[in-house]
This record gives structure tokens, C-alpha cells and sequence, in this order.
């Protein structure tokens, strides 16, 4: 845990996982790929890292129902001590593997906003990128968006996903200086 401009800033493997740079990477993201006049009320958040995007989306649509699923219990700890989690208002933390989660999917498993932001340090797990699980978030979802870093080490990786996703998928896509925000259509 750092500071970057007076900010609490979460660092795992050499990589921002938390803090005010991914809070204007997702902000990016849903200001250019969720309608303006869409309102969830129920949003999954796969990956919470420190918990920058659950206080994004708090702040954006406070009245919704917020589920964040982790892997590490310590990232629950760390968000709720450094982040102010504890603070947000219709926020359940689930420790589980995102895939298992999104496997136990029923029919009455229904989402608004999904955003998928998971990482082993710096890197996704390839078992996140399986297009059988890309299906099950959209098919439980409004809109679906998911996090992928697309500079230096990353972008032969992330290109060779996009190219995995058009296989099935329409998506679009949102820039910005080291992420690409992907929305499922």
C-alpha cells in the first residue's frame, strides 16, 4: 500500500490493482459504454482488489445492490482498512473464486452491471478468459465489462483475447492510456 497524489494506492506484483488511476480507468469505461440513462440496481463486481471500482460504482448508482466477489480474503481486509469499504451502503463481499461464483449461476442470478477486473498480480487467469464463462456473465447480465491492461508486457495478450472474443462475441471497446474496457453486446 502507497500513497500516488495523496491516495491510498494498492500495489500487487508491480502493479496498481487499486486506487485513483483505476478509478478513472473504469470511470472511462462506463461514461463511454453504459447509456447515461441506465441505471442498474443490481451490480456483480468480479475481482475487488482494494475496492476501487466498488466505491466507483457506489458514488454512480447508490441506491444498487453491490455484490464484489474476491479470491483473497487479505484484499477484503485491506479495502475495508485503507479504501473505506466498510462505509458502502448495500455492499456484500463474497470470498470465492469468480469462476466458481459465475458457475453457480441460476436462472434467478440476474445482474444490470458486471464488471469483471480480476487479476493474479499481474496477470488473468486463463481460466477467466474461457468463452463458456465470457457467455454465462453476459447471458446473466444487461452489460458486461471487463478490464484488460494493453501496454508492454500485456498487449500481445490482450490482443490475442479480443481476437479470442470476436470468435463469438460483439463487443466495443474503450481506450485509455494503458487499459482497454471491453463491453459484450
Amino acid at each position: 500500500m502507497r500513497r500516488y497524489f495523496l491516495q491510498p494506492t494498492l500495489y500487487v506484483d508491480g502493479l496498481i490493482e487499486s486506487g485513483d488511476i483505476l478509478t478513472r480507468i473504469w470511470k472511462t469505461g462506463i461514461k463511454r459504454l453504459i447509456p447515461r440513462t441506465f441505471i442498474p440496481k443490481k451490480i456483480l463486481l468480479l475481482g475487488l482488489g482494494g475496492g476501487s471500482n466498488t466505491l466507483l460504482v457506489s458514488k454512480l448508482y447508490p441506491k444498487a445492490e453491490i455484490t464484489a466477489v474476491e479470491i483473497d480474503p487479505f484484499m477484503k481486509e485491506v479495502g475495508e482498512k485503507y479504501f473505506g469499504l466498510k462505509k458502502v451502503k448495500h455492499l456484500q463481499i463474497v470470498i470465492a473464486d469468480a469462476l466458481d461464483y459465475v458457475n453457480k449461476f441460476t436462472d434467478k442470478d440476474q445482474y444490470d452491471l458486471v464488471l469483471v477486473d480480476c487479476f493474479e498480480g499481474k496477470y488473468i487467469p486463463k481460466k477467466l478468459e474461457n468463452l463458456d464463462f465470457m457467455d454465462k456473465l453476459k447471458n446473466h447480465s444487461r452489460y458486461t465489462l471487463i478490464n484488460r491492461i494493453h501496454w508492454y508486457d500485456h498487449h500481445e495478450s490482450t490482443m490475442n483475447f479480443i481476437r479470442h472474443l470476436n470468435t463469438r462475441f460483439f463487443f466495443v471497446n474503450a481506450y485509455t492510456l494503458s487499459n482497454v474496457l471491453i463491453s459484450l453486446v
